[in-house]
């Protein structure tokens, strides 16, 4: 995630807001969403105003009783408003007249509205402006035919490390604090500054600093960092009266004046044209019919989440790029894009088809002559992990993203680009991972991080779980995501005229699906497996049975290879509660197998854990081969997991448990953008689905 430069702009008594009539045209602007509402409550800055290493991203916690209406970072503290009036203090929500209610979230922007009494409404607008502010439009109103006086309190806290507070002008806090570059970003970077500059601004002179253990001037040590700006305010009878708060950071080694002006500058900056333009980025997804309101919240909010990790060009890369997650960051989600994260894009397109396309583009501007395409591509990186001499690129879903962009955008420039580089891709593959000369493809370089299934895959852990033991097995889903890749390339050519070329790209691709249709199928159990290089069969030669059901055993389905019988064992597999068919989703790994493990307690499981795009594939499939009642229920299963999620904590994850609720995998992962993916397949025009039992995912709490 990017670094995030802290200050709080304080604005009170700020300009009030321009008209916004013309605004509310998307569902996202006119919401009335409570605690328990599965509404996505992070925000980053626009694409257009973001930067990769000073980047400070939000988290709105509006639904935990004995917290304020609280804007959360993961290292650069966070701030909330505390109201007193008389001898009644509103500091937690469970202490407000009326609870927290959202009454518009975009990517950028959210507007909360709350009674901390029950004569004061506060409505607050949180803009994160840039990377570098964010700023806080506070609308105070009074419900009472008397005047009344409140106290607003400005809080910020920050129970790490911060030093060097001050007050300045009575008008603005000033203070340092560090992030580790190991936060950020895997490779060492020499033009990273771990060292920031904090400025929390306020509009007026505050009437009194308070500050909770801090040394001003001086460093205080790890440990508690609190302080608050204080102000009186006069509400008239039936009156209103504007405060505005605006957080800041950049790098300290840069000039603080220019910093703290454009800060100030920002206290003036008006609302509307902010919320139109961040309003206008929804303009083109489309407008479902959904089962029910919770549904349609995780639509909107799927969007928001792979929008909001979109950068602009920076570094090497040319066109804009993605990273995992914004807020919180952690340094492997942050250095850049990976083949099968880009499938996020399958549902992005749908938002902003160039964006999507340019995206794409990042890896086709960094390709090798030899056509081969690094694991890891990003502004600052070009990640190859060499493993024996051979390069490691990722699992290769090119041409399939592509082509599923190109069905969206109808671009013919960017399917002619992206049909050379998916090409030269494709052959790279095939002539270095056909290690045996039989045709049956074989990972490469670390081949634990080119499969994507890095961590507990039981295969693996048979051989040791080395960065080589894939190698050991003639890939199930190596040689079907190629043919996957070989039919989109035959589609792209036949797009662009190259009638020759597809029908190559068609026979090359049906000669490799009879392999796995006829050698990696087993009659007895109904299911496609590995094989072991060392015989050719689903055991070892010192016989280590490879006969493990694990959720690859379903890309047949999902790239057309399975016969009409063989997908029907498959179905049969899938939907046994017993196995694969569980209550949040398919899991990665069979229930029924020795190996399996339900709970979700860190990163990157395959050994049970639900992760939505491979889902997303098993659900292609099911629409594949006519299953589909079997996909809606799928989408069911998967949503509940996500809307509990949402409901509960307001936000998205890596990866789901397929049997409870309890997870502790990375926030904010933005490839779970694909169940609006999901949705538009099943909703979208021209789709004809039996509407889905309408059951309610379980409430937390």
């Amino acid at each position: 995630m990017c670094w995030i430069a802290l200050a709080i702009l304080g604005v009170l008594l700020a300009p009030g807001v321009a008209d916004m009539s013309a605004l509310g045209q998307v569902p996202l602007s006119k919401l009335n969403v409570g605690a328990h509402d599965p509404l996505y409550t992070s925000y980053a800055a626009p694409m257009n105003r973001s930067e990769y290493f000073v980047d400070e991203a939000y988290h709105l916690n509006y639904y935990t009783p004995t917290k304020g209406v609280t804007y959360e970072t993961d290292t650069a503290g966070e701030f909330s408003m505390v109201w007193r009036m008389g001898k009644n203090s509103a500091i937690a929500t469970k202490d407000f007249y009326k609870a927290p209610v959202i009454r518009r979230s975009y990517t950028d922007i959210v507007k909360v509205e709350y009674w901390p009494f029950a004569t004061v409404e506060v409505r607050q607008t949180l803009v994160v402006y840039s990377s570098r502010f964010a700023l806080l439009d506070i609308e105070v109103i009074s419900h009472s035919g008397h005047q009344q006086e409140l106290t607003a309190l400005a809080k910020y806290h920050n129970a790490g490390f911060v030093q060097n507070v001050q007050l300045q002008e009575k008008r603005f806090v000033t203070f340092r604090h560090q992030v580790s570059p190991k936060k950020v970003m895997e490779s060492p970077q020499p033009t990273y500054e771990q060292e920031f500059r904090d400025l929390f601004l306020i509009s007026t002179p505050a009437d009194e600093f308070l500050a909770d253990k801090i040394d001003a001037g001086e460093p205080t040590g790890s440990g508690f960092a609190a302080f608050r700006l204080r102000k009186q305010i006069k509400l008239a009878p039936h009156g209103r009266e504007h405060l505005r708060i605006i957080r800041g950071v950049q790098p300290y080694s840069q000039d603080a004046g220019p910093f703290i002006e454009k800060a100030k500058k920002l206290l003036d900056e008006p609302l509307a044209p902010l919320i139109a333009a961040s309003e206008a980025q929804y303009t083109n997804i489309p407008r479902l019919k959904l089962p029910n309101k919770d549904w349609e919240l995780a639509y909107w909010s799927a969007f928001n989440l792979v929008r909001q990790q979109m950068l602009p060009p920076e570094g090497e890369a040319k066109h804009n790029y993605y990273v995992f997650s914004r807020e919180p960051t952690w340094s492997w989600g942050h250095e850049g894009q990976v083949f099968h994260e880009s499938l996020s894009m399958l549902s992005y397109v749908f938002m902003d088809a160039a964006s999507a396309q340019n995206s794409q583009r990042v890896f086709v501007e960094r390709q090798a002559p030899s056509g081969y395409i690094a694991y890891r591509v990003g502004p600052y990186v070009n990640v190859t992990f060499p493993v024996g001499g051979e390069e490691t690129s990722s699992a290769p879903f090119f041409a399939w993203t592509n082509w599923e962009i190109y069905a969206i955008s109808r671009d013919k420039k960017f399917l002619d680009e992206a049909y050379r580089a998916s090409a030269a891709y494709a052959e790279y593959m095939l002539r270095t991972r056909n290690k045996d000369g039989d045709g049956i493809l074989v990972w490469g370089g670390h081949a634990v991080l080119e499969c994507v299934r890095d961590e507990f895959g039981v295969i693996w852990q048979l051989f040791g779980h080395t960065p080589e033991s894939p190698k050991k097995v003639k890939s199930l889903d190596l040689s079907t995501m190629m043919v996957m890749e070989m039919r989109s390339l035959a589609k792209m050519a036949g797009a662009l005229g190259k009638s020759d070329d597809a029908r190559r790209w068609t026979e090359r691709a049906d000669k490799l699906a009879e392999l796995i249709r006829t050698r990696m199928w087993d009659e007895q159990d109904g299911f496609f497996y590995n094989l072991a290089r060392d015989s050719g069969a689903f055991t070892t030669k010192d016989g280590i049975s490879l006969k493990r059901k694990e959720i690859i055993g379903f890309l047949p389905m999902w790239a057309g290879i399975a016969t009409k019988e063989q997908a029907a064992r498959l179905v049969k597999h899938l939907t046994n509660p017993e196995s694969f068919w569980r209550r949040y989703g398919v899991p990665t790994l069979a229930a029924d197998d020795p190996y399996y493990n339900g709970n979700v307690t860190k990163c990157c499981q395959w050994n049970g854990a639900v992760w939505l795009l491979w889902d997303y594939m098993v659900f292609r499939g099911l629409l594949n081969y006519g299953y589909r009642k079997e996909a809606e229920a799928l989408v069911q299963r998967v949503m509940d997991g996500v809307i509990f999620q949402l409901k509960d904590n307001h936000r998205f994850w890596e990866s789901f448990s397929p049997d409870n609720t309890q997870l502790a995998s990375p926030k904010n992962y933005l490839w779970d953008t694909i169940i609006a993916r999901m949705m538009i397949d099943l909703y979208g025009p021209g789709a004809k689905p039996t509407p889905p039992a309408n059951r309610a995912a379980p409430r937390p709490g």
